[in-house]
């Protein structure tokens, strides 16, 4: 790779790290805000045009953090390299249904057919729908292995376990404090953990 090369990825790795948590900021604030609901209201299609850009960012991010473990855990990097891939773009496809759902709606496809939908998907939904849940655990698998190899500060490490924990639960337990809580506090620990290490590939590298 040439040094301009290398100074162009660097850059789109930057812009992806923090691009990438900070339209998830925006998706999750839209759903806390109530902005576009869908009935019955627990979901937002708002949220999920920012969540689908947000997802399909943490594409690349995943994978650069997989080869960045790979340098002290190999076979750790290589399985992260493979839930993240899964689970980011999975997630990018949920994220999407949201939008889809709402235009349906528009053109006919009542309550009665989400109702429906919601209480039976099918397997051939869920056989894509399921691996959503790899993408929080990607952030914990991360968090693990940067916390025993040491790859970024022990703080950093914590801020991407705690999101891929947080995640997940506000979204599981429905609570109204967990939905309203945890759910973007999940988002800002990303936006401060990738953003510190989006820095790093904003250094300056010697010829």
């Amino acid at each position: 790779m040439t040094n301009q090369s290398n100074r162009m990825t660097r850059r789109f790795l930057a812009f992806a790290f923090i691009a990438g948590p900070l339209l998830l900021v925006f998706s999750v604030g839209a759903f806390t805000l109530g902005i576009g609901l869908i009935p019955p209201g627990i979901t937002s299609w708002v949220e999920g045009i920012f969540g689908a850009y947000a997802l399909a960012f943490f594409v690349p991010i995943y994978l650069e953090l997989a080869r960045r473990l790979s340098a002290t855990h190999p076979v750790w990097g290589m399985i992260t390299s493979f839930t993240g891939l899964f689970g980011a773009t999975a997630g990018f496809a949920i994220e999407l249904g949201r939008p889809l759902e709402h235009v349906l709606r528009q053109h006919g496809a009542g309550d009665a057919v989400w109702q429906a939908f919601y209480a039976a998907p099918g397997w051939e939904y869920l056989s894509v729908a399921l691996l959503g849940p790899l993408f929080p655990l990607t952030s914990i698998l991360l968090g693990i292995g940067f916390l025993r190899g040491k790859t970024f500060p022990a703080w950093v490490a914590v801020c991407l376990i705690l999101a891929g924990v947080f995640f997940p639960l506000a979204q599981v337990l429905g609570w109204q404090v967990s939905l309203k809580f945890l759910y973007p506090l999940a988002a800002l620990l990303w936006l401060a953990a990738l953003g510190h290490i989006a820095r790093e590939y904003l250094r300056p590298q010697p010829d």
